[in-house]
């Protein structure tokens, strides 16, 4: 089930009314997902052998890329373009002003399968915040590791504080004894980027992430919960 919301189009003033839609509190799931689905039960596969397989398959697609080659087959294609300006015929490539870019294109055996999910429209105000990434810049790690003191970078959606209740905010929830401990000092506080100054009275153990807000001129408290759990070492 794809969740959607519709919203004022501001981009034509043809029609008032008229609205856009956009997906809403989408599930994202994980290459560890992914394999558990692969390996479950029925299956003859291990999960440690389907890992190696799918990060040979991607790595050997990259060797192909650094060898200038293409790849193709029934699930994607890659191709390469080169951007900026040559100044005549006699200019040759200069990394300074030209980029090679490769690009992946998703082919019709995986694109096709739209047509099959099921769509519910929700009320904006439902939507809850979604988190993506969390990154620790005190251990340069993602969705692993907490450093007490130090900045932490959340990605996402809908993550915006809006300050217009006292519950909204990033917290850190303790897995050990349920304590939480908010994060006061917020740097960046956009819908898909907070930074902000991890709380030092984190203590060593498992931690989750929940941010907790309320949409523009709202009063309705939603909370995202992020869930990987993150340590503080």
């Amino acid at each position: 089930m794809l969740h959607y919301s519709l919203y004022e189009n501001t981009f034509s003033e043809d029609d008032p009314d008229d609205c856009l839609a956009r997906p809403v509190d989408v599930a994202v799931h994980s290459i560890d997902d992914l394999i558990e689905a692969i390996t479950g039960p029925g299956s003859i596969l291990k999960p440690t052998e389907t890992k190696a397989v799918i990060d040979n398959y991607w790595s050997t697609i990259a060797s192909y890329i650094r060898q200038g080659k293409a790849y193709r087959d029934e699930y994607i294609s890659t191709r390469f373009s080169i951007r900026g300006v040559f100044e005549s015929e006699e200019d040759r490539f200069d990394p300074a002003r030209h980029q090679v870019q490769v690009n992946v294109v998703i082919k019709d055996s995986i694109t096709d399968a739209v047509s099959d999910i099921d769509l519910q429209i929700v009320d904006e105000r439902d939507i809850t915040p979604e988190i993506e990434t969390v990154y620790d810049w005190g251990s340069g790690t993602n969705d692993e590791i907490l450093t007490p003191g130090n900045v932490l970078e959340i990605t996402g959606d809908y993550m915006k504080i809006q300050h217009n209740l006292e519950e909204e905010g990033v917290f850190f929830v303790s897995q050990d004894s349920n304590t939480e401990v908010k994060a006061e000092q917020i740097r960046d506080n956009e819908p898909k980027t907070l930074t902000l100054r991890i709380p030092e009275s984190l203590e060593a153990g498992p931690w989750r992430i929940e941010v907790r807000n309320t949409r523009y001129e709202n009063d309705q408290l939603s909370t995202g919960l992020f869930e990987p759990v993150l340590t503080v070492e």
